[in-house]
Parts: structure tokens; C-alpha cells; sequence
């Protein structure tokens, strides 16, 4: 048994802020997303971020996880330097 909060399980905390539309993206998540992003968009994973954020059907959790990978894009690239 893990002394760690399972993150996939929503508090009462992450509940209200679903419904009011604010998204907690944790690190892991968008180091996987960028790297599904980069296998996807053949490394290019900004634009294919951006492209795929142009999707109309995109529901509130994923707009904002691709949002976050745009937004950590440079410190990614930084620590792999």
C-alpha cells in the first residue's frame, strides 16, 4: 500500500475544480503527452500541439493538457540540453 494519493482518483478538491473548469495537469501527464505529441507530429511537438488544439470536439481536460505542453515546451527542451 502507497503512502501517495492515487492521482486518478478525484478528491473533493479536484471535483470542485472540474466543475468550475480548472484542470490540474500533473508533470508525468505532460511529459507523456509530449512524447505521444513528438511520435505523432514526427518530433515537432508545438505544432502538433497546436494543431490539434484546433480540433472542435476536444473536451475541457484535453485543451488543457495541450495547453500545458505548449506552455512547458521550452523548459522541456532545456533539460534535455
Amino acid at each position: 500500500m502507497s503512502d501517495h494519493p492515487d492521482t486518478h482518483q478525484p478528491t473533493r478538491w479536484t471535483a470542485l475544480l472540474d466543475s468550475i473548469g480548472i484542470h490540474q495537469i500533473t508533470a508525468r501527464e505532460i511529459r507523456a503527452e509530449t512524447f505521444f505529441l513528438g511520435n505523432r507530429h514526427k518530433g515537432r511537438v508545438v505544432p502538433g500541439a497546436q494543431l490539434e488544439l484546433r480540433a472542435s470536439d476536444l473536451p475541457a481536460r484535453r485543451k488543457a493538457l495541450l495547453r500545458a505542453v505548449i506552455r512547458a515546451a521550452p523548459a522541456v527542451s532545456e533539460v534535455g540540453q
